[in-house]
């Protein structure tokens, strides 16, 4: 990373957490209660949003989290991502009464606080990362291939089969990311164009192909999917050759300056934790409204927008930095503790 931060990665992460927070209201703005996939991906034009987003935003959000990634104070960055996760687990089972907290389902994550679990894998990688060098992407790859045919039916635990569906990203990010964002800043119309084709043809090829939703969400491998091997493994390549395709177009588009998003984008942790309570409200609200696929749509866009625009605020993005600060700093013991004060940790 350079020294002076790119001001397109926070452009780049505050489009990325708009896609996450609306493509959770979307998904539950279907109506009714979840069966295997939210009820937003049974019905247009939710589905078609939504296999465009989930196609790319976590794989890019990834690779721009692994460029903002460092090995200094690891252990306590560590910490303070499983200590969020820890914090907001319990909290949120909680406050749905139709969980109890219990060993099992505090090992599950609720919703998408899979990411923090993840992220502390990903960061614990980091010194694997440097010792292979170059050889750590392939490597990478290769673990995410192999993963999708492990022969283990509970792929939520740990969120363990995300962590490895995504580590290429992560890693990739962390080696070549600075490079990629550099390259890829918008110049020529034409070839802006021509990633929005390859972008809208890759969206509506998934689509026509009829490939799974739950493949390129990242958590599903053979076993869950009651698929052979081979199978399997197709589905995943397809994937990883979709997000990346996407992610290029994106990153191609994506201008280099709009204050509109910059916010949330350096703001990106706080929002991505704090919308899953408001995410369950709406599926609950949704559940209930009995509303038409297209009005359902449009309150699901305006939830996103109150919901960004009042997580935005620093306060809550400071709170939940802070929470994960304290709670690193009272499990770290004080040898692996930062020596002076640790910049914000990096969604």
């Amino acid at each position: 990373m350079p020294k002076t931060r790119d001001r397109r990665l926070d452009v780049l992460k505050g489009l990325l957490i708009t896609g996450v927070v609306l493509g959770h209201f979307l998904e539950t703005s279907g109506g009714g209660p979840p069966s295997g996939l939210y009820p937003g991906w049974d019905h247009e034009p939710q589905r078609t949003v939504l296999t465009f987003l989930y196609l790319f935003h976590m794989p890019l959000f990834i690779f721009l989290a692994g460029i903002t990634a460092r090995e200094r104070d690891l252990v306590h960055r560590v910490v303070q991502m499983v200590g969020l996760y820890a914090v907001l687990q319990v909290a949120y089972l909680l406050i749905r009464p139709q969980y109890t907290l219990t060993l099992d389902t505090f090992v599950h994550p609720v919703y998408g606080l899979w990411f923090l679990l993840a992220m502390g894998w990903w960061l614990a990688s980091l010194p694997i990362v440097r010792r292979l060098g170059h050889w750590a992407l392939p490597v990478a790859l290769v673990v995410s291939l192999a993963a999708v045919v492990a022969p283990f039916s509970d792929t939520d635990i740990g969120a363990w089969s995300r962590a490895i569906c995504y580590w290429p990203f992560f890693v990739a990010g962390q080696l070549y990311g600075t490079q990629v964002l550099r390259r890829t800043a918008p110049t020529r119309v034409l070839r802006m164009l021509a990633a929005a084709v390859v972008g809208a043809a890759v969206t509506g090829g998934v689509m026509l192909s009829g490939l799974d939703p739950n493949w390129y969400r990242g958590d599903s491998i053979a076993a869950t999917m009651n698929e052979n091997d081979v199978t399997a493994v197709l589905a995943r390549v397809v994937s990883l050759v979709a997000a990346v395709t996407l992610s290029w177009a994106v990153l191609t588009l994506v201008p280099k300056h709009l204050s509109l998003v910059e916010g949330l984008g350096r703001r990106s942790l706080g929002v991505y934790a704090l919308h899953i309570p408001v995410v369950f409200f709406a599926q609950a609200w949704f559940e209930h409204a009995g509303l038409a696929m297209w009005p359902a749509s449009g309150i699901a866009v305006l939830m996103t927008v109150a919901t960004l625009s009042v997580l935005r605020l620093p306060i809550f993005d400071r709170a939940v930095r802070t929470t994960a600060g304290t709670v690193a700093d009272v499990v770290v013991p004080d040898a692996l503790r930062p020596h002076e004060e640790l910049s914000s940790p990096k969604s």
